[in-house]
């Protein structure tokens, strides 16, 4: 797939049927996504687990904006804000981390593009599918843009996180990762097993 068609799908606007929209995430919600994981700080570190617990999550979460949307390695993210249309209030983050590599599942491909997908909703917003409708979406983007791998990922402490990522396995007939696990390194230094599942998405 050409270059432009593949970066044409990270930057496209998506509505949920629940009123909530997908909007291309840009330094312009730095303020409104910091005030929403102020609220719900415990959660978002789970959902981050590299933010560092001596620092402020204003000054991490700035930065990391600024890393993914316009940074020397930006074109290796692809992030968008959910927004309650309603309100106009960020409710929820979603976005890929992209890796390249070959699995044994798609050796036979030359290009072997991986995709790790992470999210975040905010509490009143749970238990309402949308992190579940919001996953699917990605799921469709990443096909085609042509990755073969997405990776879904969630902390065994994060009950309701395992809930979604195991559901959105059994409908797109995801697989066990190829370690099953993915070990990451939480704000404390603690080597933490993630549940890791591989989603093959290419032709």
């Amino acid at each position: 797939m050409a270059p432009s068609e593949f970066e044409d799908w990270t930057r496209l606007e998506q509505d949920l049927e629940s009123g909530i929209k997908l909007v291309p995430l840009t330094q312009n919600h730095t303020n409104a996504l910091i005030s929403a994981f102020t609220d719900d700080s415990s959660s978002v570190r789970i959902a981050m687990p590299w933010l560092d617990s001596s620092l402020s999550i204003e000054f991490q979460i700035s930065t990391f904006i600024v890393d993914v949307t316009s940074g020397p390695n930006s074109n290796h993210y692809h992030h968008w804000v959910l927004i309650d249309t309603d309100t106009d209030e960020i409710v929820g983050l979603i976005g890929f981390d992209v890796v390249r590599f070959r699995t044994v599942e798609r050796k036979s491909l030359s290009r072997g593009i991986h995709w790790n997908l992470g999210y975040w909703i905010a509490p009143d917003y749970r238990r309402r599918g949308l992190a579940s409708d919001s996953i699917d979406i990605m799921i469709n983007i990443a096909a085609k843009c042509g990755v073969d791998v997405v990776q879904l990922s969630a902390n065994p402490l994060n009950v309701g996180g395992i809930i979604t990522i195991r559901s959105a396995v059994q409908r797109h007939g995801g697989i066990n990762s190829e370690f099953g696990v993915e070990l990451i390194e939480d704000n404390e230094g603690n080597m933490v097993e993630y549940e890791a599942y591989w989603i093959l998405t290419g032709e």
